[in-house]
């Protein structure tokens, strides 16, 4: 036995020997730490501008390029290979198309190339299952670019001779912004095996060096900041799809979760100079991508629009584990591409900030999409969603069978609203989730009939009388994503269709595993075809029943396709969709949104749901709250679910940092009735436990929205990790502290714990 230890003995020293020291742990981690800050450092200074190479100033550049045109704002300049460059007049700033000191930075010469280009396009060959991507500038692509001159802007033409595609652009200066579109149909595509699928206009537009300071401004979720060379260059760069990714084609395992993109826009801002950029047209089919020095393996920062115009999906063969891309079949879908820059700038020449582009944003919501003020002064609300009832499997002589399960009657719903009214809830906007009976049965539900199982017509009515007869806004709503058969839409012919050829249907997720739930069965997508029917049904209905408000549920958060034979895109669902809604307010009245997509807007009154956080992804530097920033004095917002979040006071704190009102899920029914359903995300909602603090924390929130409402944010000043400073346009001035958990309002001083207790918010 001794021999034997002794042998193992040996042998282990023996490994120990052979294996190098830089393999073994370190135990410190400051000394690991040190460690990846030394090795970041030292990646980040490879991407240093080359001292070899002369670096061309602005004024040098310009001198070798032609004036196209010019305003009062701003100048436009181009040369022979398709560069341009904008002039800032307020500031002098120069805004190029394409870094003037590529040659001196650091990366290959296919990156190299790319920041060059002033055009990208991707190519399909079906034939193949394979895509292409081709920069303008790149030689081997032989793509050739003529530029004309226009009275207006620029005339710029790419022949890519490889693939046989020609792309027209036009790039038209009005007199804040410089336009840059394509019209699709004018693509010229001579190859039938060779269809353009991607494109990316100017992707190097006011790419930042790497001893730039600034940062880009990306609207995921509340929004984020990505600072220019903040050294993140191992981590991935940032792709946020706008508006989601397109649900139509159905992923097999489930999608990274990650917070919407609202608005079709993001922001560069460089000390006194700053740009709004915006997807005027196209913008259902962009993606807004961002990448800071060395991600690229090139020493320039960039932020710019992918436009998809061609839709792929995936088609599995039998068992075959590597699916084959298919792509759109009926020609370019999206009818045109358009961008817009907006400089911004203070005539003063001092630094702007995301507060700035926030502004031009709105002011760019107001002026051309026809955004109307909907918020009030010296108004806030508390805001409410009731979910009615819900399909549960329950057991009828010895057989599983679905039921309706009731979790909050309109008898209930009464009694939590008059509950509220007494403990000092003076405004409540209420949203009614599946309140008929083909909401609760997943069918279409397109009439304004209120479902038996919650008490039937005469306790809705009674519902509503009480709301109106206490100016509580009441908001039966209707979610017709998905469906079954009946009531009129028939999953044979009413579903929509993939670009492979499969019906639609939608599957719930496993939450430990990310594959789809076999508990329940894959529902159908509703085409966007059906959607004209579904709410001009909805308008006659909810008008004859003298319903004057409606919610839609997701319908103004989700945008997706039918590729069919009768295609509508996303771009043309959009359209589609606009139409729809405007109807349907002359109808109805009045629309709440559950979060809203910028093509939304200009038809809704509330937005209730919109998150505080972004996606939180890893490039990112910090989080800001610039859609309530953006909407503030425009449209009154409320938060997603108070106690549906683990940090109930960071979440009502940051929330009156931002002027947003406060929302609450409630549910008369217990957690355990609610398991096995698709309500067992709302354990946390029953309102036995959660009416009093509601009604405390909307006390303590109206101390500040009363004084906020309906003014826009002037300054948002982040003073310290807990200190937040806004200033709004009538002159109040709130400071928010998060660690000692008060509001400070135009001097007087109020604590979260004078209104909830600790237990509640820790």
């Amino acid at each position: 036995m001794q021999k034997r230890f002794k042998k193992l003995l040996a042998c282990l020293c023996c490994v120990a020997l052979m294996v190098p020291l830089c393999a073994l742990p370190v135990s410190s981690e400051d000394a690991a730490d040190t460690a990846s800050d030394a090795s970041s450092e030292e990646e980040s200074s490879s991407y240093a501008m080359s001292t070899e190479e002369p670096l061309i100033t602005d004024d040098q550049a310009l001198a070798e390029m032609e004036l196209a045109v010019e305003n009062g704002k701003m100048a436009l300049y181009y040369n022979k290979k398709g560069n341009i460059a904008l002039v800032d007049k307020t500031t002098g700033e120069v805004w190029w198309s394409n870094p003037i000191n590529v040659d001196a930075a650091a990366g290959k010469a296919a990156q190299k190339t790319k920041l060059k280009s002033s055009m990208t396009m991707t190519f399909a060959q079906p034939s193949r299952r394979s895509t292409t991507a081709q920069n303008s500038a790149d030689q081997k692509v032989k793509c050739k670019v003529s530029v004309k001159k226009a009275s207006d802007g620029l005339e710029l033409t790419y022949k890519y001779g490889n693939a046989s595609i020609t792309v027209p652009v036009k790039y038209t200066l009005h007199d804040d912004y410089l336009g840059v579109s394509v019209d699709t149909k004018q693509i010229v595509e001579e190859d039938p095996d060779k269809i353009v699928t991607n494109l990316v206009l100017m992707g190097a537009f006011g790419a930042a060096e790497p001893t730039e300071k600034g940062y880009y401004v990306v609207p995921d979720g509340s929004g984020a900041i990505i600072n220019f060379n903040n050294g993140k260059m191992n981590y991935k760069t940032y792709k946020g799809e706008v508006y989601g990714r397109n649900i139509t084609p159905v992923e097999t395992t489930k999608p990274a979760v990650t917070q919407n993109v609202y608005l079709p826009m993001y922001g560069i801002v460089k000390g006194n100079s700053g740009m709004m950029v915006v997807a005027d047209k196209g913008d259902t089919c962009a993606t807004i991508n961002a990448y800071v020095t060395g991600q690229e393996k090139t020493s320039y920062n960039a932020c710019y629009f992918d436009f998809e115009i061609r839709t792929d999906d995936e088609y599995l063969m039998g068992g075959d584990a590597n699916p084959l891309a298919v792509y759109e079949k009926r020609g370019i879908l999206v009818p045109e591409v358009e961008v817009r820059y907006y400089p911004v700038s203070n005539a003063d020449k001092s630094d702007i900030n995301y507060v700035d582009i926030a502004d031009s944003y709105r002011n760019y919501l107001t002026k051309n999409q026809g955004v109307t003020k909907s918020a009030a002064a010296d108004k806030s609300a508390l805001y409410i969603d009731f979910y009615g009832a819900v399909m549960k499997q329950e057991t009828v002589l010895g057989f599983p069978v679905m039921m309706q399960h009731e979790t909050t009657s309109f008898e209930e719903a009464k009694t939590i609203l008059e509950k509220l009214k007494e403990l000092g809830v003076d405004d409540m906007v209420v949203n009614y989730n599946q309140w008929t009976t083909a909401d609760i049965k997943e069918k279409v539900a397109d009439k304004a009939k209120p479902a038996s199982k919650l008490g039937g017509n005469k306790d809705f009515k009674e519902l509503k009388k009480y709301a109106e007869e206490n100016g509580i806004a009441l908001y039966p709503g209707v979610d017709n994503l998905t469906f079954e058969s009946g009531n009129g839409y028939f999953t044979m012919t009413d579903t929509a269709i993939r670009v492979s050829n499969a019906y639609s249907r939608q599957i719930e997720y496993d939450l430990a595993h990310g594959v789809e739930n076999q508990f329940y069965d894959a529902i159908s997508l509703l085409s966007p075809r059906k959607y004209e029917k579904m709410f001009n049904n909805l308008a006659k209905s909810y008008s004859k029943a003298g319903i004057s408000n409606i919610s839609l549920g997701s319908a103004t958060t989700v945008i997706y396709g039918d590729y069919g034979r009768k295609s509508v895109s996303r771009e043309m669902f959009k359209y589609n969709l606009q139409t729809y809604l405007e109807e349907l307010k002359g109808s109805v009245g009045s629309i709440l949104a559950d979060g809203a997509n910028a093509y939304v807007l200009k038809y809704v009154d509330h937005i209730s749901n919109v998150p505080l956080n972004s996606s939180k992804f890893d490039v990112f530097d910090q989080e800001i709250p610039f859609y309530q920033i953006v909407m503030s004095g425009l449209k009154p917002v409320s938060t997603t679910a108070v106690n549906g979040d683990a940090q109930v006071a960071d979440l009502v704190l940051r929330a009156l940092a931002t002027g947003t009102n406060l929302r609450f899920d409630l549910v008369a029914e217990s957690a355990d009735e609610l398991k096995d359903t698709r309500y067992d995300k709302y354990y946390y909602a029953n309102y036995e436990y959660w009416l009093e603090d509601a009604a405390a924390c909307y006390k303590f929130a109206e101390e500040v929205l009363s004084k906020t409402a309906g003014s826009t944010i002037t300054e948002y000043n982040i003073l310290s990790d807990t200190k937040i400073e806004t200033v709004y346009e009538n002159g109040t001035k709130t400071v928010v502290d998060l660690e000692a958990r008060t509001v400070e309002v135009n001097g007087k001083t109020t604590s979260i714990y004078d209104y909830i207790g600790k237990e509640v918010i820790g």
